[in-house]
């Protein structure tokens, strides 16, 4: 039996130093969660701060490369001197050739484009209108008074 009650009062025990440091175990607790949101913060920011500046590189290094390919086409097309005038004469009709479709797919492309959107503007405005009628019905159905016989009414 005493065994029995030594067990008991030591969980007894237990239970009330447990209750008596329970503000202390609580503080401990907050204190560990809010640091491990303030390092969770830090880790974020300071990936993001990498992420920010890895963009930067990514974009100046692709200027670079377009830059590089301009100047290549740039020495390219200045290499064409070196061509006999029949040669030159023919490269200058392609390139022409080349600009001439290019202003005409870019004007098809507006056209397009502008088509498109007065397409959707035009829709847009067709389900408009065909709302506005079925609010129209609906409110003759709730207000009959404010809609005599002669068809005239809300607006």
């Amino acid at each position: 039996m005493q065994c029995d009650l030594f067990g008991q009062k030591m969980i007894l025990g237990a239970a009330s130093s447990i209750s008596d440091n329970i503000l202390w175990i609580l503080l401990v607790l907050g204190a560990a969660v809010f640091i491990a949101g303030i390092l969770t913060i830090i880790l974020y920011w300071s990936k993001y701060h990498y992420r920010v500046k890895l963009d930067e590189l990514e974009a100046k290094h692709d200027k670079l490369k377009r830059y590089a390919s301009y100047q290549k086409r740039r020495s390219l097309r200045e290499a064409v001197t070196m061509l006999t005038p029949d040669e030159r004469k023919h490269l200058f009709s392609i390139w022409e050739d080349n600009s001439i479709v290019s202003r005409k797919a870019l004007f098809k492309l507006n056209e397009l484009e502008d088509r498109l959107r007065r397409a959707e503007r035009g829709a847009e405005m067709r389900w408009a209108e065909s709302q506005i009628d079925d609010i129209k019905e609906t409110e003759k159905m709730i207000f009959p008074q404010a809609f005599p016989s002669q068809g005239r009414g809300r607006k």
